[in-house]
């Protein structure tokens, strides 16, 4: 059975008092799926809500027809969902169905309302709740409409982090290349020539091999981490595209559901006035009769 401290991590529950939480774990049922049994549809009433005690859940949304449905989430044991249709019943916007033989915990609408009939305060405190969620998620995506992600990342970054981009940046160019030749052919003019100075590192230039290999062992842990970042940022970047892609399908949907919609009034609309036009076409004829047998009248 669910627990009182389970409840407590359960967003619109978490600000009930413990004697709540114990009046709100007696309203759970047991439910049993099958492998590949679905729980809810996209369309059908709201009237409950669900933990997952055993066992695995997908939830899937549908895509351009109902036919096809991409998989947005993947529910395990101790995830809870639907919690939004104990409180407004409207229809589902998702389909759930069961991965492998699972076991859920259910609660039904009409007895979570009645418990919040008897118990006004904790409507009004879960309206609260919901009220500021639904604040913080506006200023959430008002955030990111106006910022980029990549450079919010970019400032939270340490100085440790920029040196090694500016040093991984800087070992990918050209002017790497051509400063660094410049210094290996200085390095050996110097040492070869002895003219004025005596030679500190004479041929085969065993101190110039030790500070390249230092210079090539530190060179390499700074590119790596320089490129770990550039793969956290392509994972993010990609994250955001999959997300604005979905979103932008879903959307894309449901306007052409309206614009059917709309087309289907239309159509109705259109069939009304053809038919008011046929009875109005059908009368005519009767009344152009009787008009020209009243002028034959003497």
């Amino acid at each position: 059975m669910i627990s009182a401290e389970f409840l407590s991590k359960i967003p619109i529950f978490e600000n009930l008092n413990p004697s709540d939480h114990d009046v709100l774990v007696g309203l759970w049922h047991r439910r049993e799926l099958k492998v590949g049994e679905v729980l809810f549809r996209v369309g059908q009433q709201g009237d409950a809500m669900f933990v997952v005690q055993e066992g695995v859940v997908e939830i899937k949304v549908p895509v351009q027809t109902p036919k096809k449905e991409m998989t947005v989430s993947i529910l395990h044991e101790g995830d809870f969902f639907g919690e939004l249709s104990i409180i407004d019943g409207l229809p589902r916007t998702a389909t759930a169905v069961a991965v492998e033989d699972t076991m859920l915990l259910e609660m039904k609408r009409n007895e979570f309302i009645n418990f919040l009939m008897e118990r006004p305060a904790v409507a009004i405190s879960m309206v609260s709740e919901i009220g500021k969620r639904l604040r913080a998620t506006n200023e959430l995506v008002q955030s990111l409409a106006s910022k980029n992600v990549n450079e919010e990342m970019d400032e939270r970054l340490s100085f440790g982090e920029r040196l090694a981009d500016k040093i991984a940046e800087f070992g990918g160019s050209w002017a790497f290349i051509i400063t660094f030749c410049l210094f290996l052919l200085g390095w050996m003019a110097l040492n070869s020539v002895h003219f004025w100075l005596k030679p500190f590192d004479d041929f085969p230039f065993i101190f110039l091999n030790l500070m390249l290999s230092m210079i090539a062992a530190l060179q390499a842990p700074l590119i790596m981490m320089s490129q770990n970042r550039a793969q956290k940022k392509d994972r993010l970047r990609a994250e955001l595209d999959y997300q604005v892609n979905l979103k932008s399908e879903l959307m894309l949907q449901q306007l052409h559901e309206k614009v059917d919609e709309l087309r289907a009034m239309d159509l109705h609309h259109m069939q009304e006035v053809i038919q008011q036009q046929l009875v109005l076409f059908e009368k005519k004829p009767e009344g152009h009769g009787h008009a020209a047998s009243d002028q034959s009248r003497p």
